[in-house]
């Protein structure tokens, strides 16, 4: 009797699943998720599922190894293993979620089992080197693997309540624990953003006596902004800090004028056109410091420091714990990207004034929190070029990172800010992970699938390899945002600009922002020549 029902069940349930096809697009039934998952996990042997993990999770082994699980995993499973990605949603079964507490239940030796010898009759490949019993690269994967993990109802409530409770303590707080990461972040711009000269000499780079725009002494300056592309001067008055009218184009090696112009930036016309009547408080010292108070107009620490993406550090250096601390890493990829797009974007608060003045930062903001509460991304209406923005809506000037790369499918494919940048500290410009066209490759190989679709790189380029034309960031981040005068920065939109949008809309192209010596019609017939390009594409 009980044999026939099974034999009945099974004969409905093959029926149930011809009826609905083969399609990898489905979800798996809960039969076949239960069966697939005992049965894979009967198929770890003992010894290999009681093995211990060799390393420990220090900050250099997980650095590593999340390079690795980029190169490797990331495609199928997401930057931030949550397994939303095109080649997770379509495998059948699915790509497990590695942040679950399902995966995470599964010991050190399991989950290294797994990495190795990959799992039957799924998309999951064996990653084992031949030869090789010890294999450091998974043991060093299933730590990440573990820094991946979602915290509990419980480990998020307390750190709601450790972020509305603990303290700034400050950046050097840090140091005694993570050394390394604090080394190579000290070093850094945003550790830098904001110095003062009676501490650092060396803070003021031009001779103060070459300026002829408008004269002052290292006396006057009480905090010198920048380092990178242009540096500037602020004088204290009372509780607040004003701009000098004169500022040092580090590129070009030139002293420039600086007033914000009318009609330039949102908050332009509430201000006197009298820099010192325009504190920075309101303007500035926002996103230059770790919580700036509006009614005290004191910070807890100037500069970009470890607290304005972790939040307050006082219990977590008290009582070292995952759970009373923030990690942009742990987020989902809308927060993670929101504490860097807080200052990395134009935009204003909500509500102004708030409290008579006018901010030009996220007030209330801090990392956890939805930025789109404190926080308005300029807006734009397509077919006008603005202060902000070209035509399209691509940067116009610098300081718009988040306001081009919300719209990027990157963006929404779950990429963050600090799956290209490392924000502790790396040897590369703009402190990318890799060297530029190295990091593009990571995901964008050829024939890989996030394109390009060609079997080579000079296939896709046209360029001879390694040449200027051949560069990914040269003709997908183009340098068109103003900084300074004609210094310009890269755009985040990562779309390809071509010849005919220069035509239509004034926005440069890289073409033609390479061969000077041609014009737009040229270029856009030597781009319909190339035959993987499609001619609706071109124009």
């Amino acid at each position: 009797m009980v044999s026939g029902a099974v034999l009945v069940a099974l004969g409905l349930y093959g029926v149930r699943l011809v009826w609905r096809g083969f399609s990898t697009a489905n979800q798996p039934s809960y039969l076949e998720t239960i069966v697939a998952r005992t049965a894979r996990n009967l198929s770890i042997p003992r010894t290999a599922r009681m093995e211990a993990n060799p390393w420990q999770a220090t900050d250099e082994i997980l650095k590593e190894a999340r390079e690795t699980y980029i190169d490797r995993c990331a495609v199928c499973h997401g930057p931030d293993g949550s397994g939303q990605t095109q080649v997770g949603n379509n495998l059948y079964p699915k790509v497990p979620d590695l942040r679950s507490p399902r995966t995470q239940r599964l010991t050190d030796g399991e989950i290294r089992y797994i990495i190795r010898n990959g799992v039957r009759l799924t998309g999951m490949p064996g990653w084992a080197k031949p030869h090789d019993e010890q294999c450091d690269d998974s043991w060093k994967l299933v730590l990440f693997i573990r820094s991946l993990g979602l915290p509990s109802k419980e480990q998020r409530r307390e750190q709601v309540s450790t972020a509305s409770s603990a303290r700034y303590v400050g950046s050097q707080s840090c140091e005694k624990c993570h050394a390394q990461i604090y080394e190579h972040w000290r070093k850094t711009p945003m550790a830098n953003v904001v110095r003062d000269p009676r501490e650092h000499p060396d803070a003021i780079i031009p001779d103060l006596s070459t300026n002829t725009i408008a004269k002052f002494t290292k006396d006057d300056i009480a905090l010198v902004y920048g380092s990178v592309w242009k540096q500037r001067y602020f004088t204290k008055r009372g509780d607040d800090y004003f701009p000098e009218p004169a500022q040092w184009d580090i590129t070009g090696h030139v002293w420039r004028k600086y007033f914000v112009a009318k009609g330039t930036d949102w908050w332009e016309p509430l201000y006197p056109p009298d820099n010192m009547q325009r504190p920075t408080g309101p303007t500035c010292d926002g996103c230059h410091s770790v919580d700036y108070n509006i009614h005290t107009k004191q910070v807890a620490e100037w500069n970009v420091g470890c607290e304005k993406c972790h939040g307050p550090g006082s219990a977590h250096v008290e009582h070292p714990s995952r759970t009373n601390i923030l990690n942009p890493a742990r987020m989902d990829y809308v927060q993670a990207s929101d504490t860097c797009i807080q200052c990395h974007s134009q935009g204003r608060p909500p509500v102004s004034p708030i409290e008579g003045k006018y901010y030009d930062w996220p007030v209330g903001y801090h990392v956890g929190l939805g930025l789109q509460d404190f926080w308005q991304l300029e807006e734009h209406t397509l077919g006008e070029t603005t202060f902000t923005h070209f035509p399209d809506g691509t940067a116009h000037k610098n300081r718009m990172q988040g306001n081009d790369f919300v719209q990027s499918v990157m963006y929404r494919r779950g990429v963050t800010c600090f799956s290209c940048h490392d924000t502790h500290g790396t040897e590369n410009y703009a402190q990318l992970r890799k060297p530029a066209d190295q990091l593009c490759r990571d995901c964008h190989g050829p024939l890989s699938l996030n394109g390009p679709r060609t079997g080579t790189l000079e296939e896709h380029t046209h360029h001879k390899k390694d040449s200027a034309g051949s560069s990914c960031i040269a003709c997908h981040m183009p340098k068109i945002a103003t900084t300074i005068a004609d210094v310009k920065v890269r755009s985040h939109t990562f779309a390809f600009i071509t010849p005919a949008m220069t035509d239509k809309y004034k926005i440069p192209n890289p073409c033609t922002t390479c061969h000077t010596d041609k014009a737009t019609a040229w270029a856009t017939e030597e781009l319909r020549r190339w035959p993987e390009r499609s001619a609706w594409r071109v124009d």
